[in-house]
């Protein structure tokens, strides 16, 4: 029977005449004997056909010699799609023409999209199974047919997650990044050169956005080329960060198939297999983001489902668990409802790993951009304010940049109770957001110029100027105008104001260190000598001392100008209260008689941005 089939198929000629014969023959013996077919028969068919189909000329006589595939495929789709599995790797133009025939007979289209559903679902094995790898490029060829929308359609929540899971699997094989043989790359030009796995996983993500396409959802893909999501889905360390990309833009653009994504993520949320967990975790918490999928589940099963997560001893699902949180909080809800979701997100600040805390940051922006004006969270900006204190002065660069930006966007939209308890959150961080200023990390100078500009708002403050000139050309003379303004309008913690420069005296910057001695000698010039004791002369005497040592030359300079302000408030101090008293009676201020400190210029400014900007425009 099967040589008989073959013979047939190799007597598909040019002629019509010939062909029509032939086409009848093949289909009577096809109907009188496909019910009684053995699968080795079915297999060897296939085959003989994927050999011979070089030889058919195209037109009519090609397009018999695929109705056989497809007649086969009718009744014996899993042999049809295993044999022609085993010929799909690399999918040569031969097998990539067998799979785009089955997809132009409807009848078929869902038998043999199911089977490739159903190998995409296993795990891959680089040595030993090839058949989930061939199903990949086959669901590809298979996708660039117009017909196949309709079976496509019926299977596309599952064959989405199953693709998205095979680019975990693949990414998280060894080998990911050899060099890839030719032989590997087939008839697809746009493949991964990374490795065998890399092309894999290319094809894996081209059958993604092929899914996409025929979906008409084609917005989704320069969208993710844009953020560079893409790229992160092919990426063994940035692989999650891209399905939480995805899951946002299907939630953008995609929503009629976010319930039955939602439905079959849910089953994965706890299974043995790692790569199938996180993938399904991720994609959750992403949907998370659409206010329709939070209303399609109880809103205690979802916050349940994050809270049990936030425990988990994976650092991993801990920050996904943020994630979803800071989804949940981009909807509109009740100032109690936000006060309860607080402490979980509060919570993750004390995280040591730094995604794990920038997400947390992340999640209480969000917070604050989606509720301002909707509810009165004057008491959550505060609670925020007091918890991120400490983070201003992270040593991670990211987590510090992003905390000092959170910080200014905590000062809007607050009530009078609220915005007096924020105004001693300010001047308690008004001196660390200064002196982060002169850092050489552009991202954190940048971040602390935007806050100390709202700073400078919410205090009613005219040091905006001040700001700017120092943020931008480092200028002594705008610090000097701020260190008087703090000295007349807080007095009464100038005595704070030098404790905490005194802590910034040993930062690991020099620009820092150089900074705090400018900040100390001009408070102390400004200041009346009269409110500092003995105790304090030494404590700023010791510690400016320590700065003459400091590596860094500006800083000891620097240093030595500054000590010198303090040593004349010392040489005041030895004057007999008497007259200490009649100088003060007619308004001789021991100040007045000091000189004002004058530094040596820095060698650590920093480019002009505007000048920068400038010359890149020409």
């Amino acid at each position: 029977l099967t040589d008989l089939v073959l013979r047939t198929v190799a007597s598909l000629k040019d002629s019509d005449s010939a062909t029509t014969v032939a086409t009848a023959a093949l289909a009577a013996i096809l109907e009188d004997h496909r019910a009684e077919m053995k699968e080795t028969q079915v297999s060897d068919i296939v085959d003989g056909i994927y050999f011979q189909i070089n030889n058919v000329p195209e037109g009519s006589a090609r397009r018999a010699a695929l109705r056989v595939v497809c007649s086969l495929a009718e009744e014996y789709p899993e042999e049809v799609v295993s044999s022609l599995l085993r010929r799909s790797l690399p999918c040569d133009s031969n097998a990539a023409e067998l799979w785009k025939g089955l997809c132009r007979n409807l009848e078929t289209n869902a038998r043999v999209m199911w089977q490739l559903l159903r190998e995409l679902k296993q795990r891959p094995r680089l040595q030993e199974d090839i058949y989930t790898f061939a199903a990949t490029r086959a669901l590809c060829e298979m996708l660039t047919i117009y017909m196949c929308t309709g079976a496509m359609r019926g299977f596309y929540p599952q064959l989405f997650l199953a693709l998205l899971t095979q680019v975990h699997y693949l990414v998280s094989l060894p080998g990911y990044t050899e060099n890839l043989p030719k032989a590997w790359m087939g008839t697809h030009t746009t493949l991964s050169r990374r490795g065998p796995v890399g092309a894999h996983c290319s094809c894996a993500v081209d059958a993604l956005k092929a899914m996409l396409i025929r979906d008409r959802n084609e917005i989704v893909l320069p969208w993710m080329e844009k953020v560079g999501g893409w790229d992160l889905l092919s990426s063994a360390e940035g692989y999650l960060e891209g399905v939480l990309l995805l899951a946002r833009a299907m939630v953008t653009h995609a929503s009629h198939h976010l319930s039955g994504l939602l439905a079959n993520s849910i089953p994965n949320l706890r299974t043995e297999d790692e790569e199938k967990t996180l993938t399904a975790v991720a994609f959750f918490t992403g949907l998370l983001r659409s206010q329709s999928v939070t209303k399609l589940l109880p809103k205690r099963s979802i916050l349940g489902r994050l809270e049990e997560w936030r425990t988990d001893p994976r650092p991993t699902v801990r920050w996904l668990s943020l994630h979803g949180l800071g989804n949940m909080a981009l909807h509109p809800q009740k100032a109690k409802q936000l006060q309860a979701l607080l402490p979980a997100l509060l919570g993750g600040l004390n995280e040591t790993h730094e995604r794990l805390v920038g997400e947390t940051i992340a999640a209480l922006g969000s917070v604050l951009r989606h509720h301002k004006g909707r509810v009165n969270i004057g008491s959550i900006s505060v609670q925020i304010a007091k918890t991120l204190r400490p983070f201003l002065d992270d040593d991670r660069d990211k987590v510090r940049s992003s905390a000092i930006g959170l910080f200014g966007n905590l000062l809007s939209g607050l009530n009078l109770k609220s915005k007096s308890t924020m105004q001693e959150q300010v001047l308690g961080s008004f001196v660390p957001l200064l002196l982060h200023l002169y850092e050489q990390d552009q991202k954190v100078a940048e971040s602390c110029e935007w806050t100390l500009a709202r700073c400078n708002d919410f205090m009613g403050w005219k040091l905006l100027e001040e700001i700017f000139t120092m943020a931008h050309y480092d200028n002594q003379q705008a610090l000097c105008n701020v260190c008087r303004h703090l000295v007349r309008r807080c007095s009464g913690r100038v005595h704070e104001f030098l404790s905490q420069s005194r802590h910034y005296l040993k930062s690991e910057q020099a620009p820092v260190r150089r900074a705090a001695s400018m900040f100390t000698g001009f408070i102390v010039h400004h200041m009346d000598g009269s409110r500092m004791s003995q105790g304090d002369i030494v404590s700023l005497l010791r510690a400016l001392s320590d700065s003459l040592l400091d590596p860094e030359p500006s800083v000891c300079s620097v240093a030595s100008v500054s000590i010198q302000q303090v040593k004349q408030v010392s040489e005041n101090l030895a004057v007999t209260s008497v007259l200490f008293s009649l100088r003060r009676l007619f308004c001789c201020m021991t100040n007045q008689k000091r000189e004002k400190p004058l530094y040596e210029d820095s060698p650590f400014k920093r480019k002009r941005w505007l000048e920068c900007h400038d010359s890149k425009m020409v």
